[in-house]
């Protein structure tokens, strides 16, 4: 139970008539949930010293009822009552000789020295004097999570009973209690039976994980609630057990239970049979890694750390290069540190990396390999070509012996790099670096290695058009091939006509073949047409139909919607 801890004031010019502390009826603390309001009639404390302290002072000697209510916006606790008749009746107790004090109050002396100011036991003090009270909590007490309670509603005749009372009996120690309701008018219900267990929690085990094959060991369980005569169950069979106290137990775990993987449930259970929480134990295999970081350097770099994540490590786990263990930090189960000196990664090679738990019997994990490279090579570019004045954009390298902090150089200035592995990084090129024609020579380097050969990114021209044939065709005339002679045409280059991509055939360099369906339609005597579209873009689109007249000096123009599979009737009136 917390106590009060009440440190003197520099001077204390008064000598307080009475002070109240309040106690939570839920936490058993002067803990408060929320703010609450205390008066004596309209008299006001002089002081509030704590959340739950409350001091008057001045008060004659008389009969007072304390009044204690939460605030409007916290309604967390019931009102509550204090009547209080000053001044306190000394109590003639002969254990006090000297009286114990108030530290802080030298006035005060409590009734009885063998309990602490903050016990609900205690009796009143003398002179400075002290009422306790405890609070209980309304339906809108913020109960935490997990919190035992009875809710419900009583009603009657169908409807919200009002003024009813809901009583328990104390529920402090394990037992069976009633629980009645009792009417506005005093009429009780039959009893129902309460069940008040006291179930032990496990908090905490050590070890929460052992190796398969493990010798003998201690296992601890940590927690509260254990009675003398508690056992731990490994898997629901008992094991031998030391009681410590209410909140600790140990037992022994012989070899055999440990000899393979497994995920082991530890209970602790009193011996009226109420049982704890479960804990698990695991009992792991080998070490695993699941990666090392980085995985790969360059030849001839430093020093450096190399993380490895997997999981199964023990605290005294190390890591070995190729054999040799390296200097280990433990971070956690899943994370171990190594340091790797320049040494060892002086020359290309592929390094085995491993994690060892200690024995007996030592378990080593499966190897993951560091790579250190030499010389990286480029093998492709993707792009390999752009057109100058191309906006910024993203270059893949692929190729072999890609190291952690590689970078990728554009005429021999490095770019923003990525390391995808080691085989491929992404670059990033700005609009600047391919505004001109030209050929830009492109390389990767290692940190402290040597560069790549270069290849050649090329920043061609535009497309230019020289020629077109047929240079001009008969409105509304048949589909028909149209050739685009040029300069600086390449796979992929297709012809526009009016914005609409044309399909197109690229024969080389110089000559680009569009195919043109057919454009319109010449109305006969009857004046109909009729326009076909070889698709139409998701399920509608937008066109526009335009007429055109001799007769007419301007051509007129409709907006329509069509639709994939149906048919759209417009009527033109030139004259409107």
């Amino acid at each position: 139970m917390a106590s009060l801890s009440m440190s003197a004031p520099d001077v204390i010019e008064f000598q307080p008539a009475l002070v109240v502390l309040l106690w939570d009826g839920f936490t058993g603390s002067s803990t408060l949930a929320g703010n609450v309001i205390v008066q004596i009639g309209q008299m006001n404390p002089l002081f509030q010293r704590a959340p739950a302290e409350f001091v008057f002072a001045k008060l004659a000697n008389g009969s007072y009822t304390v009044n204690v209510e939460s605030t409007p916006d916290e309604p967390y606790y019931a009102p509550v009552n204090i009547p209080v008749t000053l001044p306190f009746p000394r109590p003639a107790d002969p254990l006090w000789d000297p009286p114990p004090v108030w530290p802080g109050y030298p006035d005060i002396v409590l009734a009885d020295p063998d309990k602490t100011l903050d016990d609900p036991e205690q009796t009143p003090a003398y002179l400075g004097q002290r009422t306790l009270a405890t609070l209980s909590p309304t339906t809108a007490y913020p109960f935490p999570a997990g919190a035992t309670l009875v809710r419900g509603v009583v009603t009657a005749a169908g409807g919200a009973l009002n003024g009813a009372l809901v009583t328990t009996a104390p529920v402090a120690q394990p037992g069976q209690y009633p629980v009645s309701v009792v009417s506005a008018a005093g009429a009780a219900s039959a009893a129902q039976s309460l069940a008040v267990v006291q179930a032990p929690v496990i908090d905490s085990i050590d070890p929460p994980t052992v190796i398969a094959g493990a010798a003998n060991f201690k296992l601890t369980a940590e927690g509260g609630g254990f009675a003398s005569g508690a056992v731990l169950k490994w898997n629901g069979a008992a094991l031998p057990t030391t009681f410590l106290s209410g909140g600790g137990l140990t037992a022994q775990v012989a070899a055999a239970q440990v000899a393979a993987a497994a995920q082991v449930a530890i209970v602790a259970v009193n011996p009226d049979g109420t049982a704890s929480n479960p804990q698990t134990l695991t009992v792991a295999t080998a070490p695993a890694i699941a990666s090392i970081d980085p995985a790969s350097v360059a030849a001839g770099s430093g020093a450096f750390t190399l993380t490895v994540t997997g999981g199964g490590f023990a605290a005294a786990s190390e890591v070995e290069l190729n054999g040799a263990a390296l200097a280990t930090t433990w971070v956690s189960s899943t994370q171990l540190n190594a340091q790797i000196t320049a040494a060892q990664v002086a020359n290309a090679a592929h390094l085995n990396v491993t994690a060892m738990n200690p024995g007996p019997p030592p378990q080593s994990s499966n190897t993951q390999v560091l790579a250190v490279v030499g010389a990286p090579v480029i093998d492709s570019l993707e792009p390999a070509a752009v057109v100058a004045g191309s906006p910024a954009f993203t270059l893949t390298v692929t190729g072999s012996g890609f190291a952690a902090g590689a970078a990728v150089n554009l005429s021999g200035n490095p770019l923003t790099t990525q390391l995808l592995g080691a085989n491929e990084l992404t670059a990033q090129v700005t609009a600047a670096q391919v505004a001109s024609v030209g050929q830009l020579s492109i390389t990767v380097s290692n940190p402290g290695g040597t560069a790549s050969t270069a290849q050649n990114l090329a920043v061609s021209a535009a497309p230019a058009i020289g020629s077109l044939s047929p240079s001009a065709v008969t409105a509304g005339s048949a589909a028909f091939t149209l050739v685009v002679r040029g300069s600086a045409f390449a796979p992929g280059s297709v012809v526009e006509l009016n914005g609409t991509s044309l399909p197109t055939t690229f024969v080389d360099s110089t000559e680009l073949d569009a195919h043109v369906a057919r454009s319109g339609y010449t109305t006969g005597s009857d004046g109909t047409y009729v326009l076909f579209f070889d698709d139409v873009g998701g399920r509608s689109e937008a066109v526009t139909v335009t007429v055109s007249h001799p007769s007419f000096p301007n051509p007129k123009s409709v907006n329509a919607t069509v639709l994939r599979g149906a048919t759209v009737s417009i009527d033109i009136d030139m004259s409107s």
